[in-house]
């Protein structure tokens, strides 16, 4: 098994392919920066640095953990946001396959052009027959595929937004 490609140089070929991870990439960290946002509008201090220092340097997960604990006390649009959460959380291991994982240059099968990514790391999983750890995972992609997942991205962003904006109307003294 071959584990590392040539590093790849940007052509016409692969550009569109880059420029659709790179998109996947910049609207997470959006999402992200919505997601704390909204958990410094739901702490509701009343110097925003506090707010933020408390979250500074937490990660997405934390954060959705957070926002979960945090909107049971405050009971804001509950079921939107556990929603919303759910959506994030289906979205983030799609997204950290992509960051993460290893990419090989553009291919070219019957059904046209697709880059492969791979997760390099170990993997355990318990089954009926004890447990299984793998390695190498890969999945391949065409272009529709990112497409898709930036169309799901898309549609969370737009929730995240209107609550941000929302909450900027709330007041929970």
């Amino acid at each position: 098994m071959k584990l590392f490609n040539k590093q790849s140089e940007l052509n016409e070929g692969n550009i569109s392919f880059y420029a659709h991870i790179g998109l996947i990439s910049i609207r997470f960290a959006e999402l992200e920066s919505l997601i704390t946002h909204i958990i410094e509008r739901l702490i509701n201090s009343d110097n925003d640095i506090v707010s933020s220092t408390l979250i500074e340097n937490n990660n997405l997960s934390t954060n959705l953990q957070l926002l979960k604990k945090i909107n049971r006390c405050r009971r804001y649009e509950e079921e939107k946001i556990s929603e919303t959460i759910l959506k994030i959380n289906q979205l983030r291991d799609m997204r950290n396959f992509f960051i993460h994982g290893v990419w090989s240059d553009v291919k070219i099968d019957e059904e046209g052009t697709y880059v492969q990514c791979s997760n390099h790391k170990h993997i355990y999983e318990k089954n009926s027959s004890g447990q299984l750890w793998t390695r190498y995972h890969s999945e391949q992609f065409r272009l529709k595929d990112f497409q898709e997942e930036i169309k799901k991205i898309d549609a969370v962003l737009v929730i995240l937004k209107e609550l941000w904006e929302d909450l900027e109307e709330e007041d929970f003294l």
